[in-house]
Parts: structure tokens; C-alpha cells; sequence
């Protein structure tokens, strides 16, 4: 009789597929991987200023003491085995306005981060609401049989579209505003999607980081030219594309990487490449599994100050689905 390596012989001697996991009992194949996927959104929080719980989910502002509530967590971690997670408000932001979530579905990897812009009203609405629809865009692009450039394109369009919904009647002088990056580890390629400066890196044989900040500083050290309309300071760090009501130019760039070897993918806001940006440094630091690597750039980039929000994906490479949560 057929039998499950795992769970033993089926219930009845014609099942084809073990009733505990999923396995092809005829192949031997593993059972396929459910897709799942998580997010940095706060559910049920309390309030930071009374402690209060949140009744109605519908307002943005505590039931009891009227102070705006948090749309993600001061601290979070996400944990899908071969793809994770953290991201945490840092050491002098009031609240955490960066946004990470992570994805899995069968043969392939998926994380998204966005970085809300400080400067916008209530960025991390923009910030939670793009990361979220970039995320199931992609998986479900991905799922239909889309190729990774493809499904980029369509996590980043609407990505856009839910940070400029995010916008309400009185936001018209700083809409809300986020930056966006998605990564996608599948078969023998990585392949990547961002606007904005939140960036990716290679970490492994011959390590590197694949994007160009979208800010005029990081144009100008491409060799490309700053945008005539804006002031081309080399040391400007200000966004020439970003997401939100009052953006412009909401196309992603894209770029696929086929690495040599094993290693990891990441993606991160500016709260950890402000402090630790060199490929092979970060390489170095890139030392155990994915959560274990998170959690490691976290700490570094909160001991090195923590100015910031801090927003860190770590993505294994060559994909595999992993185990269930």
C-alpha cells in the first residue's frame, strides 16, 4: 500500500493524496503550498494614549480619549519560515509609519515594503493600504500564471491606486504619501519592483543592491540626470517619485536578477540603509535564517540611533514554499 513518509498509509487503500498533508501518494510529491501572507497592520490594538481598545474599526481616532489611532504596530514581527520580517517605529518617531508584508505561495517568495513619507498626513494609511494591495496583487498575479515583471507591474499599479484613496477631502496640501518596493523570489531569478527609495539587496555571491533611490541624491550618483523642475542638490535626499494623491509618476521600475548561488533577498526601508547600506557589509551581517537576519538589521539599525521607522524583509533564495505557520 501507498503510504505517506510523514503520516503513513491513507484511511482507504484507493486515496491517491494523504488526508493529514496534501502529499501525492502515487509521485511522492510534496503537498503544494497554501498561499499565505501577513502584514504589519495593528488588529485590536490599544490606544498609546489612554490604553483604551479600540471599538469602532471604522474611525481613525480612540473611542475614549480622541488621539489618533496607529494603523501598524510599534513593534512587529512576521515569520513564514523562508521569507520574514521586522519592522519596528525606532528610538524618535512618535509611531511606526513604514508598512511590511510577507507572502508565500507555491514555488515562490513575495515581500513588499513601503515607507510612509513623514512630511504627508497620515502616511501610514498610504503606507499600510499600498504594501497590503501590492501584496495580494502579486500573489494573485502570480497564482494565474503571470511572469514576475508582469505581476510587479500590476502589484505596483495598485499599490498606487490604494495610497491615493488613502487621501480624504481635507489632505488636498500633503496628501497621504509612501514609498514602495516588492520582491519576488521564484524559480531561478529575483526580481524586483520599487519607487521611491526603499531598497533591495542581493545578499549572497557577488552581493549587490538592485535599485536606484528615486530621490535626486540617488539619481545624481547613477549618472543620471535630476529632474529639471526640482533643485539638483547631489546631497538631497528629497523623493522624486513617490506614491500617493499627488504623485505623478507611479510606474515601478523593474529589474531580474539570476544569482550564481544561494543567499538572500532583501528588501528595506531607509531606517535600516541610513545606518548600514554597503552590500557586502550587509552580507556579512546576513548570518542565519530569515528572522534571525531581520531581526539582527533591526537591532543594528536601532543601536546605530534609530532615527527612523525601520522596515525589513529577508527573503531565502532558491525559493522553497517552506512549512505551514
Amino acid at each position: 500500500m501507498r503510504a505517506c513518509p510523514e503520516h503513513g498509509p491513507p484511511s482507504e487503500p484507493d486515496h491517491r493524496f494523504c488526508e493529514i498533508c496534501g502529499r501525492n501518494l502515487e509521485t511522492g510529491g510534496a503537498p503544494p503550498v497554501p498561499t499565505v501572507w501577513l502584514s504589519s497592520r495593528a488588529a485590536g490594538a490599544e490606544c498609546a494614549g489612554c490604553g483604551a481598545s479600540f471599538v469602532d474599526a471604522s474611525t481613525s481616532y480612540c473611542d475614549h480619549c480622541g488621539r489618533r489611532r496607529a494603523i501598524g504596530r510599534g513593534h512587529a514581527e512576521l515569520d513564514l519560515d523562508t521569507v520574514a520580517a521586522v519592522t519596528d517605529k525606532g528610538r524618535r518617531r512618535p509611531r511606526n509609519e513604514d508598512a511590511v508584508v510577507i507572502g508565500r505561495l507555491d514555488g515562490g517568495l513575495v515581500a513588499v515594503v513601503c515607507d510612509g513619507v513623514s512630511t504627508s498626513t497620515r502616511a501610514d494609511a498610504a503606507s499600510h493600504g499600498a504594501a497590503e494591495a501590492g501584496m495580494t496583487t502579486l500573489l494573485a498575479a502570480l497564482s494565474a500564471g503571470a511572469d514576475p515583471t508582469e505581476a510587479t507591474h500590476q502589484g505596483a499599479q495598485a499599490a498606487a491606486k490604494a495610497a491615493r484613496s488613502a487621501a480624504g477631502p481635507d489632505d488636498s496640501d500633503a496628501p497621504p504619501s509612501c514609498t514602495y518596493v516588492s520582491a519576488i523570489a521564484c524559480g531561478d531569478a529575483v526580481t524586483v519592483g520599487w519607487i521611491g527609495d526603499s531598497r533591495a539587496y542581493w545578499l549572497g555571491p557577488e552581493p549587490a543592491c538592485l535599485t536606484i533611490d528615486d530621490s535626486i541624491a540617488g539619481q545624481l550618483a547613477a549618472g543620471r540626470p535630476a529632474p529639471a523642475t526640482v533643485d539638483s542638490d547631489a546631497s538631497s535626499r528629497a523623493l522624486i517619485r513617490w506614491l500617493g494623491a499627488d504623485s505623478t509618476d507611479a510606474e515601478p521600475q523593474v529589474t531580474t536578477l539570476r544569482p550564481a548561488g544561494p543567499g538572500q533577498l532583501l528588501v528595506c526601508s531607509d531606517g535600516l540603509h541610513h545606518y548600514l547600506s554597503d552590500p557586502a557589509e550587509l552580507t556579512a551581517a546576513a548570518t542565519g535564517t530569515p528572522i534571525d537576519v531581520a531581526r539582527h538589521l533591526t537591532k543594528v539599525a536601532l543601536d546605530g540611533g534609530g532615527h527612523d521607522n525601520i522596515a525589513i524583509a529577508v527573503l531565502s533564495f532558491p525559493a522553497t514554499g517552506g512549512s505551514a505557520p
